[in-house]
């Protein structure tokens, strides 16, 4: 039973790590294409909070992630 929460606890870890990698890249590319701000109907005045919305979620994602990987590591 231990086993499998660990496991389970390492694939939750990555999933977090990697949805925390995709939320920050697209940031980047929120801020970077203008056909991508057409796209989700952003105006230019905003496109500064929803990168900053995306950043902190995925650095919080990636932080939860990592410390989720470590702690089942032991």
């Amino acid at each position: 039973m231990v086993k499998a929460r660990k496991v389970i606890s390492q694939i939750v870890g990555g999933i977090q790590c990697v949805l925390g990698g995709l939320a920050s890249a697209f940031a980047f590319l929120i801020y970077a294409s203008p056909s991508i701000q057409d796209i989700i109907a952003v105006t230019s005045e905003e496109v500064y909070f929803y990168m900053f919305l995306f950043f902190i979620f995925g650095l919080f994602s990636i932080m939860s992630g990592l410390l989720l990987i470590r702690e089942s590591g032991d």
